[in-house]
């Protein structure tokens, strides 16, 4: 099954990006302050795919 897996490695994805768009955030004059709005962005998207991605279990109500 290939959603699974994307799911899987977009969430790792994202949760990179996130990081790294924190440490830009908080590190004055951080050399890739210019790109912190793509940083952000691609880690939402990439949150988003996950989100599509993702198998939900069946509801049992």
């Amino acid at each position: 099954m290939i959603a699974p897996a994307l799911a899987f490695d977009e969430q790792n994805r994202a949760e990179g990006l996130a990081a790294r768009a924190a440490e830009i955030a908080s590190t004055p004059d951080h050399p890739s302050a210019s790109s912190l709005h793509l940083y952000q962005e691609s880690a939402r998207a990439a949150f988003e795919t996950a989100a599509a991605h993702t198998e939900q279990p069946e509801r049992t109500w």
